[in-house]
């Protein structure tokens, strides 16, 4: 079966996005990074330093750090914010001292393991999104994350799409919840992002019976009538599946607290130098 609008926007497998533990950030900076080949444990170390600086200096904008699971090798980081003034006040923060020098000894490490980045800042659809107070980002473990790209002109047919979609969601009561987000800038327009995290891989294994719930809740009209209008509607659909990396992350207290041993591990114990065994006997 030709799944193409359908399957993009059906729960099990939308693109996840940041929320903070009560509710989604009405703003958030979006940051992708290609890294080169053979340097991600080179960049990743890169990335804890970053997290600790942005740690010791307590900066309120938190971030998740995605590693990509599927196509082009990427991390993605999603960075929440309360409003662009938000976003304004953290960029004067970052230049203050000693932060500003710490950053730019960063950037410069980590400017030498990427390929390419792209910034992107995305604001909160509310009105798209599907039991956003559900999600629970300190227990997330995986994000399958979709982008839809709409056609100049088409912005009221996707919108009545979207709608039809989420009635079949309530209807059908599916138990997974979606934040939508529309990319404001750092891309073509009419890029959207559905975002769904999952604390297991196995939330996909049943894709099959939450599709066949949706469908029949749908209804074969408005099922064939979403599918006739995918192509006209859309210039582009792509789904990336993510696992969230905690070391590169810079998380608040409380989505850390939901777990944490996971969002804080102990560093591994070292052995004492003097307990080695001399070599050659």
């Amino acid at each position: 079966m030709n799944k193409m609008f359908l399957s993009l926007l059906l729960p099990g497998v939308l693109i996840p996005a940041i929320a903070q533990q009560s509710a989604p950030p009405p703003v958030m900076g979006i940051s992708r990074e290609a890294i080169k080949e053979g340097r991600s444990a080179a960049h990743e170390k890169v990335e804890m330093d970053y997290a600790r600086a942005f740690r010791k200096a307590n900066l309120s904008n938190h971030y998740l750090a995605l590693d990509t699971m599927s196509g082009p090798s990427e991390v993605w980081f999603l960075e929440a914010f309360p409003s662009f003034a938000a976003v304004e006040q953290m960029e004067k923060d970052t230049q203050k001292p000693p932060m500003k020098s710490d950053l730019e000894m960063l950037d410069s490490r980590d400017g030498e393991l990427r390929a390419s980045s792209r910034n992107m800042y995305a604001v909160y659809r509310k009105e798209l999104s599907y039991r956003p107070d559900k999600i629970n980002i300190g227990k997330a473990r995986y994000f399958m994350i979709t982008s839809l790209r709409v056609r100049l002109g088409k912005q009221a047919e996707f919108m009545n799409g979207v709608k039809m979609v989420l009635g079949g969601y309530e209807k059908s009561n599916s138990d997974m919840p979606m934040v939508a987000y529309e990319v404001i800038a750092g891309a073509p327009d009419g890029l959207f992002l559905f975002m769904s995290p999952m604390e297991s891989l196995k939330t996909l294994d049943g894709e099959e019976a939450r599709e066949k719930a949706f469908m029949e809740a749908l209804g074969p009209e408005n099922a064939a009538q979403l599918l006739k209008g995918t192509g006209d509607v859309f210039n582009s659909m792509e789904s990336s599946l993510f696992s969230v990396n905690p070391r590169m992350s810079y998380v608040s207290k409380e989505v850390e607290d939901v777990d944490p041993g996971y969002w804080r591990p102990k560093p591994a114990a070292t052995k004492p130098a003097g307990d080695a065994k001399p070599t050659g006997q």
